[in-house]
């Protein structure tokens, strides 16, 4: 595949659509490994969908400069939009100081980065469409046009054209009344005195919200569930805090209001206002259960911020249309980001369709989806095998590299419970562990993992890790904030906040897990605390894996919290007598309380 050059028409065996964060992270890694490919952008910069996003022009990735520690992949973990590279000068941090930095800082980065790493990008070449190739040429499946005519061929197709159309609810009756996200006037004295209704629940909507909390008379949002806020769930896509400032005025009367509701019709009165009907729920009303039609006064303006779209099926040809998910808003994936359209891939922030735990939609996780993404393609197209590393047969050799990874990794760690490590451990017989060596896979998708069982099937003892939060340990319901005292260090249990778990399998079959001591900065090889064991974790860990490894029979490293029982015993006050009146009774509590506890009034 080398009838091409450097990007003009032709064929290449990897094609990518969008020049924006995705489609240069591809870019790069594709590049590196020396592959023949092209991205096709039908604007004449790369990141134009951040010329005019947000609206408001303030972002939501951050922006963390300083961190305690000097490795670069710990401080990838707080910098929120820099793409991957060897360069260690084209990182966003160095481009702004603003925590929430502008989205014009982050189109000037991206510039540079595909100038800088000499990305092979086709500009002003907008793709009028995808079919299947049925010519004689051999590894070609794709046939891809341009609005001008020219053809370009590929093997490989790679979709990452981003946030592509606002999302609008087809049902709304005068739908045509509303502005959009993107069509509304961002110019906060528009709305002087004015009473605003804002469809939508997620950032968009709380984003417009903000931006005109301080002019209008009533803003009043109406979205489709109750909210889901991100430092709740961990996902980065739901709602932010520095978007929720309207939050903060409904629930301290300010003539602001959040309702969870179905905007029915939009009607303009002779006026030039705007009557909307919502429908409700009310199956908590007393006298009479059902739907309630709601008609508030009339509005000036009607803004709906509902989302956006990441697949536009008009870019495929019949034959080409891969199966879409929510609706027609994501494209319906495989655990290796494969379309239904085999050998075409989507990439980006499209890659959330599989990830509402972590960081798929943003930079900062998509990044590395990307790269293992790249290693799959090189595996499955070009020959060469996932990246694995050989570790000596020890306990302390695979111990001490799982802790390194665990503390210093970014991957892991941004994409906490999705991306997962594997350590593949063959068979080996007594006495002769010297002859094998473990091997260490990194940043594997967990479900690609169970799914395609291919280390369960290669190895005998397979350990799967990852970082997770800790609320499952906790017998009722609680969310981030309800927890905030430390968790038992010296038994190792109701840890809520994230924290490393190892997960050991036996020819398949989950055997048992090890769990490590969450720490402030989010580090397991160095100590959290000044008066603790410092080894605690890795000891921990020796001893997980001592236990089915049987490399060092009957020995046993020291896993206290404290270093000893006597060094526990004098840390740890009682409390008074008078003190044990006031703890609440926690009797009805079989495993982690899930609220912080602390003494009831005198």
């Amino acid at each position: 595949m080398d009838s091409s050059s450097k990007n003009s028409p032709g064929t290449y065996q990897y094609v990518i659509v969008g020049a924006g964060p995705a489609g240069l992270q591809m870019g790069y890694f594709l590049k590196r490994a020396g592959r023949n490919y092209v991205i096709l952008e039908a604007s004449d910069v790369p990141g134009s969908f951040f010329r005019t996003n947000p609206v408001h022009r303030t972002l939501i990735s951050i922006n963390k400069r300083f961190n305690p520690f000097p490795e670069h992949e710990y401080n990838m973990r707080h910098d929120w939009n820099s793409l991957l590279s060897h360069d260690l000068e084209l990182l966003f941090t160095k481009y702004s100081k603003e925590l929430f930095p502008s989205a014009d800082d982050l189109v000037r980065y991206m510039n540079d980065f595909a100038t800088k790493l000499e990305i092979n990008i086709k500009y002003n070449t907008r793709v009028k469409e995808i079919s299947k190739y049925k010519g004689n040429e051999p590894n070609v499946n794709f046939k891809i046009m341009t609005t001008e005519g020219a053809v370009y061929k590929a093997e490989v197709m790679l979709v990452a054209t981003g946030a592509v159309s606002e999302r609008i609810p087809e049902e709304i009756k005068g739908k045509e009344y509303m502005k959009t996200y993107g069509t509304h006037d961002i110019d906060p004295e528009k709305y002087e005195g004015k009473a605003v209704l804002i469809i939508g629940n997620g950032n968009s909507a709380f984003e417009a919200a903000n931006n005109l909390a301080g002019h209008a008379s009533v803003v009043h949002i109406v979205g489709d569930r109750k909210l889901k806020y991100a430092w709740e769930t961990h996902f980065v896509g739901d709602l932010r805090a520095i978007n929720n400032t309207i939050l903060d005025m409904y629930q301290l009367k300010s003539l602001a209001v959040y309702l969870s509701s179905l905007l029915q019709s939009v009607e303009k009165t002779p006026e030039g206002k705007y009557l909307c009907v919502f429908k409700d729920v009310v199956a908590h009303w007393e006298k009479k259960q059902g739907y309630y039609f709601l008609r508030p006064p009339a509005y000036d303006h009607v803004i709906c911020c509902t989302g956006f779209n990441y697949v536009d099926l008009s870019m495929f040809a019949e034959d080409c249309k891969p199966e879409t998910k929510a609706g027609g808003k994501f494209p319906k994936l495989s655990n290796t980001w494969e379309s239904s359209i085999p050998n075409m891939y989507f990439m980006g922030t499209s890659m959330q369709c599989n990830d509402r735990k972590a960081a798929s939609g943003f930079i900062h996780g998509f990044r590395y989806n990307i790269r293992t993404l790249s290693n799959f393609l090189n595996e499955k197209y070009n020959g060469v095998p996932y990246p694995t590393v050989e570790v000596d047969m020890n306990v302390d050799a695979i111990a001490e590299r799982i802790i390194k990874r665990v503390s210093v990794g970014d991957s892991i760690y941004q994409m906490n419970d999705f991306l997962v490590h594997v350590v593949g451990i063959p068979d080996f017989e007594p006495g002769k562990e010297d002859m094998v060596k473990a091997h260490f896979y990194e940043d594997l998708p967990k479900p690609y993992v169970f799914e395609s069982r291919r280390f369960f099937e290669k190895y005998k003892d397979v350990l799967v890790i990852k970082l997770v939060y800790g609320f499952d340990e906790f017998e009722k319901i609680a969310v981030a904030n309800d927890f905030v005292h430390t968790p038992d260090f010296e038994v190792g249990r109701c840890h809520a906040f994230l924290h490393p778990r190892v997960a050991h399998y036996l020819n398949g079959e989950y055997q048992s897990q090890c769990l490590l001591h969450e720490s402030f900065v989010l580090r397991y090889d160095v100590p959290g605390f000044l008066d603790q064991n410092p080894d605690i974790n890795i000891n921990i860990l020796k001893n997980f894996l001592n236990k089915f490894l049987k490399l060092e029979p009957g020995k046993e490293w020291n896993a206290s919290f404290f270093g000893s029982e006597e060094l526990f015993k004098s840390r740890v006050f009682p409390f008074t007598e008078e003190e044990k009146k006031r703890v609440p009774d926690l009797s009805g509590f079989n495993a982690c309380v899930p609220y912080s506890i602390d003494l009831m009034p005198r």
